[in-house]
């Protein structure tokens, strides 16, 4: 298919600012935001016209105007803000198909982002904007989570009233037990008194940094494949979720330097055919020896709509440019971006409000392993105010 070409040779000239050492959190995001304007990434748009008519009285007022045939539907004065933005938003989507941007953007520090990227809106048809509902983790909850682990010893949990967890032995005789718990976020930048899951295995340790993570899932020493891990690890997420619309978004495996091999896979909610990547993803870790642990937060959506004007991949790409003096690639000379997708992000809005809004997102990685590896680092343009989002999300504990 014949593929449209933007090549944009435009190089900006930033500032330079000293990059920092930990990752920003929710203070810091406020000052960008203050530093770029809060208004500055979206223009005013207006409706466009519509082309009225005159009413059955008005026109017998004239003798020269016929009366109205009455086979014909009355039209509207005026075009809904809703449909107009839908209709905008599906012009968009039409737009992006065979959509190839080549860019390259100097950033903090004389690093480079270079662009080279396909833009990826396939399957998508509407996009809107949710309010994001905090959901507690229930006593019911626990249960069909110990169940679906553990389907003939479930019933064998203990409850420490005094330490409020639950736990399962394995083996008493090594003190191989998994652990329950309800535990909230303490690093980096989450939502406040948000419940998170923990339930895990306390015997081994799966050393989940860095240094332990293989480039990619094909180097896995887990004996089973990707697809009976997914098998496996689904029905736990089934269990507690309710909503029959949670994906697989990405696999890692671990177990570099003779360390115990396991798989990480992190599960998301699906709306509008897209991911939503929220503070506390869904997580699993899967080993030789089954499922070892279960992490991660549930939610639920209220629909509000979008408020503004999508804006287009190529106004992403502008937005990304006037605010890369703020990326800092910590001692890389430059990323690459393959690939442009629009997805849901939740995000705190400046008043207060947990959103799940649709971002433009820059797919960091030279190939699909690259891809793969660097999922859950956020470059990403919100689509609505125009916002730079660059944070690692699946940290926060």
């Amino acid at each position: 298919m014949y593929k449209k070409r933007m090549i944009i040779t435009v190089m900006m000239a930033v500032c330079f600012i000293t990059a920092c050492a930990h990752k920003p959190d929710s203070e810091e995001q406020v000052d960008i935001r203050d530093a770029v304007g809060d208004s500055g990434h979206q223009e005013s748009w207006m409706e466009e016209d519509g082309a009225g008519i005159l009413s059955n009285d008005a026109k017998s007022a004239s003798d020269e105007e016929p009366a109205p045939d009455s086979s014909f539907p009355e039209i509207d004065s005026a075009e809904s803000p809703n449909n107009s933005f839908d209709r905008e938003v599906s012009e968009i989507l039409a737009a992006c198909a065979g959509t190839r941007i080549e860019q390259t953007i100097e950033a903090a520090e004389g690093t480079s982002l270079l662009i080279n990227a396909d833009v990826n809106v396939e399957g998508i048809t509407r996009v809107s904007q949710y309010e994001y509902v905090l959901a507690d983790i229930t006593e019911e909850k626990r249960a069909d989570l110990f169940k679906a682990v553990f389907p003939e010893t479930a019933d064998q949990a203990e409850y420490d009233e005094l330490n409020d967890v639950w736990t399962l032995d394995i083996d008493p005789a090594i003190r191989n037990y998994f652990l329950y718990q309800i535990s909230y976020s303490n690093g980096g930048t989450t939502i406040p008194g948000e419940q998170i899951i923990v339930f895990e295995n306390r015997y081994y340790d799966l050393y989940p940094f860095e240094d332990n993570r293989l480039g990619s899932v094909s180097d896995s020493r887990v004996n089973a494949s990707l697809d009976e891990a997914e098998s496996v690890c689904r029905r736990v997420v089934d269990s507690i979720t309710d909503t029959e619309d949670y994906a697989v978004d990405f696999i890692h495996a671990y177990g570099n330097g003779g360390r115990r091999p396991y798989l990480k896979l992190v599960f998301k909610r699906m709306l509008d055919d897209m991911p939503v990547t929220t503070y506390n993803d869904l997580a699993l870790l899967f080993d030789n020896n089954g499922i070892e642990k279960v992490s991660g937060s549930l939610f639920s959506v209220n629909e509000i709509g979008l408020d503004k004007k999508l804006l287009s991949p190529e106004e992403a790409v502008g937005k990304l440019q006037e605010q890369a003096a703020f990326l800092d690639f910590k001692g890389e000379s430059h990323v690459t971006v393959t690939e442009i997708t629009l997805e849901y992000v939740v995000v705190m809005s400046p008043d207060g409000k947990i959103l799940v809004t649709p971002v433009w997102r820059f797919q960091l990685g030279e190939d699909e392993d690259g891809r793969n590896f660097l999922r859950q680092k956020i470059l990403g343009i919100d689509a609505v105010t125009g916002e730079l989002i660059w944070e690692e999300r699946g940290h926060t504990l």
